[in-house]
């Protein structure tokens, strides 16, 4: 297959992703919003609000609500920032472990952060193998700056089908 046959990627504008995740139902419904994105797509803040929708009997924010705020976007990023590379990846999130360290009654933040590395090492793998996996950190901080969940998601990249690899 030549190049000019190979699909296409999806490359999306940021402000798309951001209204994109924003009005996404499982996300909006839980009271979570994508507050911002970097140009580069390395960096996102997103917002858990404490709602009546997503309060759990004990007052504190339900921890599907948490699990769901930690699911799409790291995947997303990396499917962004390669479809502007020019290449057609499949992304999604293959494990999460999630420590719940302490109840929030608060609103949450939590920053998701790629590095130039994670990047390069995801292009490395992709080039061998058509595939990339990966563990990230990330946290959920509430307004009182106390850290009360902990996740690693583990990221998966592959390349999709007729479509190879060339940095």
């Amino acid at each position: 297959m030549s190049y000019r046959d190979q699909p296409r990627p999806l490359v999306l504008k940021n402000w798309h992703i951001l209204w994109m995740m924003r009005l996404f139902p499982p996300l909006l419904f839980n009271r979570i919003r994508l507050l911002s994105l970097s140009r580069d797509l390395m960096h996102c803040r997103v917002r858990i609000a404490h709602s009546v929708l997503n309060r759990n009997l004990q007052g504190s924010v339900f921890g599907g609500t948490l699990f769901s705020a930690f699911d799409p976007f790291l995947p997303v990023l990396m499917w962004q920032i390669f479809a502007r590379k020019g290449l057609k990846l499949e992304a999604w999130l293959k494990k999460a472990e999630i420590d719940y360290l302490k109840p929030s009654s608060t609103k949450m933040n939590i920053d998701f952060r790629l590095t130039d590395l994670d990047i390069e090492e995801a292009e490395h793998s992709l080039a061998q193998k058509g595939k990339f996996e990966k563990w990230l950190p990330a946290e959920a901080v509430d307004q009182n700056g106390i850290v009360c969940v902990q996740a690693r998601l583990l990221v998966y990249l592959r390349t999709y089908k007729g479509h190879s690899a060339h940095f």
